[in-house]
């Protein structure tokens, strides 16, 4: 599962594991380093251990501060965890404005300084998520150059710079060429969202051994599974339901205000209505993803899904 920030923190993930079959482990959303003595659970609350027993968890870390990178992996490590990532490939500009994320991309010589004194000091094995620059896909060749020279334990690489976001089409020949110059295994991230995308990518990169699946696998919560050859269940809404509720309710016990939690759960309706169908012609968009979007109360919102639920089609 693909660290998606602000979507798959550990209520999405204990109820998507309970719900669906398919996932091997989970990436949480990166958490920032913190230079000094643990700042507090606080800071960590999302990979507190008794919130993370459904399904092996490797944490993120956004830095570009190394000591405070080491820091924070060694309070992971008390945690219990056995590898940590560094987050390379954040695209959003006020991360990467600050020289973090993608941000870093273009500056070899900083990821190597970096990596210099993480590596030597780190509790935890270290892996990278990257894309493959910041503006221009040859700026990962400089980088991948420099993690050959230091303990990774695999990379995983988004095929595009960060300048496009998630949009635009995947640059599969820059995967291509960066999975050769790596001498670290190599896993691929990035616009999986049918089995028929899958089958083509494992058909063209037979090398690679793990693949990470995001927002493929929040619009069609099946697709983990399908990837496996395990086909959906018989009523499809039914498990989407219940999946929802844990959702829904995990996040009203532990957020405050009607507006917070209904941000968060029209969030993921942004990826999971892609898949619902009108009943009656199911390439129409359902009027409830309308009232869904429009809701302001529990009560408002309620509703909403339940006519979506009752009269809706899942369309994949």
């Amino acid at each position: 599962m693909a660290p998606l920030h602000g979507v798959t923190g550990r209520v999405f993930r204990n109820a998507f594991v309970k719900a669906f079959p398919g996932f091997d482990r989970a990436m949480a959303p990166f958490i920032l380093s913190v230079d000094g003595s643990r700042k507090g659970d606080a800071h960590y609350k999302d990979l507190l251990p008794e919130y993370n027993r459904r399904i092996p968890v490797i944490p993120q870390v956004l830095s570009n501060d190394a000591p405070g990178f080491v820091s924070t992996a060694a309070v992971l490590a008390d945690l219990g965890y056995s590898e940590v990532n560094w987050n390379l490939g954040c695209p959003y500009p006020m991360v990467t404005a600050k020289r973090r994320g993608s941000g870093l991309l273009p500056f070899p010589d900083l990821i190597r300084s970096f990596l210099e004194l993480a590596c030597a000091h780190s509790a935890l094995p270290l892996s990278v998520k990257l894309r493959l620059g910041l503006d221009d896909r040859r700026e990962i060749m400089p980088v991948i150059q420099a993690l050959n020279d230091f303990p990774i334990s695999r990379i995983i690489v988004h095929p595009r710079v960060g300048v496009q976001m998630y949009g635009g089409e995947t640059d599969l020949d820059g995967f291509e060429e960066a999975a050769r110059a790596s001498r670290h295994p190599v896993s691929y991230n990035g616009d999986i969202n049918r089995v028929a995308d899958f089958d083509a990518l494992r058909l063209r990169f037979p090398s690679v051994g793990e693949w990470m699946l995001g927002r493929g696998a929040i619009s069609d919560p099946f697709l983990p599974s399908g990837i496996k050859g395990l086909g959906p269940p018989s009523d499809p809404i039914a498990s989407i339901g219940a999946f929802h509720d844990d959702v829904y309710f995990g996040y009203r016990e532990i957020l405050s205000g009607q507006r917070h939690v209904l941000d968060k759960m029209k969030e993921l309706w942004g990826y999971l209505g892609r898949s619902f169908g009108a009943r009656s012609d199911s390439t129409k968009r359902p009027d409830a993803l309308k009232a869904i979007e429009k809701a302001t109360s529990f009560q408002a919102y309620d509703a909403a899904v339940s006519a979506l639920f009752a009269g809706a089609a899942w369309k994949r």
